[in-house]
């Protein structure tokens, strides 16, 4: 069975879903089509925020670990695609103008956990668990993961799992802030829909300018920061 993705709506919140049972390489148009999906959400004023869930089913998109640690190498061209559709995605999630929650449900690894940093938040199992199977394996991370962890995760976590390949459970990456809400086991997508519709409440805008100065900040001083706030104000109220 090849892998797809699955889409809801639950009230005003768009539910992605990667459905992959037998864990196989994904195919790129998948990621085209979640781009796509997120494209239409981006432009649909009915829909308020977006949960991605189903990310268990995602460890690598350079192949299967196995292949790569025979070195049995993906055919270069489809590699190629693979890298940019998936990383296309990565960029639709972390430019989105409304929310984007990540539910962890099992696991995330490799691909699943580069997803999950590339969302807003982060809802998990208590149960679930966080790692980068490719360094275990014996291969560098892939899938964003060495500029994902850099910006999102301590430094000293993000050695630990980028260069080590340790698994990590929940309630480290909650107390490390890296997850925004644990839930019992099996009821992450409930709390995850359940904090979407509270996030989607939000006044138009100021989710997406709140965003896009956090993503800036880096980048400026102080004085240049006050005045991009400044400014996002008047064209808030304007």
């Amino acid at each position: 069975m090849s892998a797809e993705l699955k889409t809801a709506m639950n009230g005003a919140t768009l539910i992605l879903t990667v459905s992959n049972p037998g864990g196989r390489l994904v195919h790129p148009d998948l990621f085209a089509s979640a781009v796509e999906a997120l494209d239409v959400a981006e432009r649909d004023d009915e829909t308020h925020a977006v949960i991605i869930n189903g990310l268990d089913g995602l460890v690598s998109i350079s192949g299967n670990l196995r292949d790569l640690a025979d070195r049995r190498l993906p055919d270069q061209a489809a590699l190629a695609t693979q890298i940019e559709r998936f990383a296309s995605w990565l960029d639709a999630l972390r430019t989105f103008t409304k929310p984007v929650i990540a539910v962890v449900e099992r696991s995330a690894d490799g691909a699943g956990l580069a997803l999950a940093l590339a969302c807003d938040f982060v809802v998990a199992d208590e149960n679930a668990s966080f790692s980068v199977p490719q360094s275990a394996a014996g291969m560098p991370p892939d899938s964003g993961l060495s500029w994902l962890a850099s910006r999102r995760l301590p430094r000293a976590l993000a050695n630990e799992m980028v260069l080590t390949g340790s698994t990590l459970d929940a309630a480290r990456l909650y107390h490390a802030g890296v997850v925004n809400r644990l839930a019992e086991n099996g009821r992450a997508l409930e709390a995850a829909i359940d904090w979407a519709e509270a996030l989607g409440a939000l006044a138009p805008g100021v989710f997406a300018h709140g965003k896009r100065l956090l993503d800036e900040a880096p980048e400026r001083d102080l004085q240049a920061q006050m005045q991009a706030e400044g400014d996002a104000l008047i064209g808030l109220l304007s």
